[in-house]
C-alpha cells in the first residue's frame, strides 16, 4: 500500500512539474528584421528560475547558446536583438550561407534542471551592405 501511494504522489509530482514547466514561458517568438533577428519571450511566473539562455541553430541542428537572461523572479517581457546571425562565419561555417535559423529558449531552474522552449524558426535575410560590413568588421576582431 505504501509503495503504491508513492508511485501515486511520484506521478503526480511530475506531472506538475511538467505542467509548471509549460506555464513559464507565455509566449516566444523570433522574427528577422532585415539586419538583424529579434528574439522575445514572455514569462507568467519565475519563482523557481535562475535564468534563461537564448540558443541559436543553423542548419546542423547544433543549438549555442548566444545570449544569458539572469530570472527577475516574477512575470516580465524580455527580448533579446541577435545581429550576428550571418557574421560568426569561423564560429559555425554554416552560418554565413543558411537563410533559416532555429531559436529556442534554454530555462534553467534555482535546482538546475533544464527545459527547452519549442524552436521558433526564422527566415533571415539581411541586407547586402549589412552582410559586407559585418564582414569587414569580423576582420578586425
Amino acid at each position: 500500500m505504501k509503495r503504491i501511494a508513492f508511485i501515486i504522489i511520484f506521478v503526480i509530482s511530475a506531472i506538475a512539474l511538467a505542467l509548471a514547466n509549460d506555464s513559464i514561458i507565455k509566449s516566444f517568438t523570433a522574427e528577422s528584421g532585415g539586419d538583424y533577428v529579434t528574439v522575445k519571450w514572455a514569462t507568467d511566473t519565475e519563482v523557481n528560475v535562475k535564468q534563461f539562455e537564448v540558443e541559436r541553430s543553423s542548419a546542423d541542428n547544433n543549438f549555442k547558446r548566444i545570449y544569458l537572461k539572469l530570472s527577475s523572479g516574477k512575470s516580465n517581457n524580455y527580448s533579446y536583438i541577435d545581429e550576428e546571425a550571418f557574421m560568426k562565419k569561423d564560429a559555425d561555417p554554416n552560418m554565413q550561407t543558411s537563410k533559416v535559423y532555429s531559436y529556442r529558449i534554454k530555462i534553467v531552474y534555482k535546482d538546475n534542471t533544464i527545459s527547452y522552449t519549442d524552436e521558433a524558426f526564422v527566415a533571415h535575410k539581411p541586407s547586402s551592405i549589412r552582410r559586407t560590413w559585418g564582414m569587414i568588421k569580423e576582420m578586425f576582431r
